[in-house]
Formats: C-alpha cells, sequence, structure tokens
C-alpha cells in the first residue's frame, strides 16, 4: 500500500515530464518499450490461458479494433486525461483550489469566489499547458505506441474497473477511451488513487493534497 507522500509523488509526474529534452524523451520512449515486452507477453499467455473470461474478453478486443480503425491520437489520450484530471480537481475543497492555483498560476485570485472558478481555471492550465507537454513525453502520436498490446490494454482495463468503477464507465461511455488507458497509467494511476481517498472524507485525503502542493511549481 502506497503512503500519501508515494502517491503524491506519483501525481506530480506529469509535471517533470515536460522538462525532458527530446533525445531523453526518445530514448525514454524506446527503453519503455523494450522494458513492457516481457509484460506483453505475459498478458498474451494470461489471455490465452483466461479461458473463464474468454467471451469478456472477445468483446473487448472487438471494442479496441473499432478504436483503431477510427484512429487513435493524442487527442483521445487527451481527453482521458482530462476526464481523470478534473475529476480529482472537482473533489478539491475550495481552500484547496485556490492553494493549488495560486501555487501553479502565480497569481492570488482574489476576486474569484466559488470553488467552480477555481476547478475551471485548473482544469484549463492542465489542459492547456501540462497535459500537451506530458503527451510530447510519452511519445504518444499514432496507434498504441511501441510495447503495448492487444491483451495489455485489455487487462489494464479490467484493473481500471477494480480500482474505480465511475471513472472507468465514464471513460468507456465517451468512446471506449478506458482501452487506452495502459497508455498513461503510471502518471494518471496516482491521480485516482487519491479520488478514491477523496471519496472516503479521510486524513489521507488531506495528506496527499498537501504532499501533492508543496511539490507542484509555477507553470510557465
Amino acid at each position: 500500500m502506497s503512503t500519501p507522500k508515494q502517491i503524491a509523488d506519483g501525481m506530480l509526474k506529469i509535471f517533470d515530464s515536460g522538462k525532458k529534452s527530446s533525445i531523453e524523451i526518445f530514448a525514454n520512449s524506446t527503453i519503455s518499450g523494450f522494458m513492457s515486452i516481457p509484460e506483453d507477453l505475459w498478458m498474451l499467455s494470461k489471455d490465452f490461458l483466461d479461458s473463464d473470461h474468454r467471451w469478456r474478453n472477445e468483446t473487448d478486443k472487438i471494442r479496441l479494433i473499432s478504436l483503431i480503425k477510427k484512429g487513435v491520437t493524442s487527442e483521445e489520450v487527451r481527453r482521458l486525461v482530462n476526464v481523470v484530471i478534473k475529476r480529482y480537481l472537482c473533489g478539491l475543497s475550495e481552500e484547496q483550489s485556490r492553494e493549488l492555483l495560486i501555487k501553479i498560476g502565480g497569481s492570488q485570485v482574489g476576486g474569484i469566489a466559488f470553488k467552480m472558478a477555481f476547478v475551471n481555471e485548473l482544469v484549463s492550465l492542465f489542459v492547456s499547458k501540462i497535459i500537451p507537454r506530458f503527451l510530447v513525453s510519452v511519445g504518444v502520436t499514432g496507434v498504441l505506441s511501441v510495447g503495448a498490446s492487444i491483451s495489455r490494454s485489455i487487462y489494464t482495463s479490467y484493473e481500471l474497473r477494480n480500482l474505480n468503477k465511475e471513472i472507468y464507465n465514464q471513460l468507456r461511455g465517451i468512446g471506449d477511451l478506458d482501452l487506452l488507458y495502459f497508455l498513461v497509467e503510471d502518471n494518471i494511476k496516482p491521480f485516482i488513487i487519491a479520488i478514491n481517498y477523496q471519496q472516503a472524507h479521510g486524513a489521507i485525503d488531506k495528506e496527499i493534497f498537501n504532499h501533492f502542493l508543496s511539490g507542484v511549481g509555477r507553470v510557465k
């Protein structure tokens, strides 16, 4: 089980990704692709042996093939990331929203009085400045990145459903985007875990936010 600081550190990766050079991005994407090959082979074997879920897997393969035929670009991944980020931001208190906006936006926003205004500003910052840099860093430029496999896409989607069924249903409902979750799992899963703690309304939620807030810098 991850500590609040570990969860927050995972969330902060989405900021750090924009600091890499194009050479580092290419090298990391290539290495990541080769490192994922053993996992892909394991997923393929699991798929082959998983007779209990044969019909379910075949149904999801059809969904994925249909998604690929439509053309998968960074726009679909951006929509996926935006759904998760917005869900987390909407779960913040008004004071938390204000503190985060001041920290990453660099302004006092003294005239903004309602929580939704803070959330809208934060979402705008993430969508216009943070998410595009993040997408470049993960190398999403076309259909299913290096090292990916159909089986890995399907089983990671199942893991997402077990982690947070509401987000899974939302992503599936807006275009089967749950099947692209594996592309950004490392960066987005910590936000989903934080969302789960938000819904529990406990002290851990506040700890995660405080660590997250202390780690973010102003968006340039």
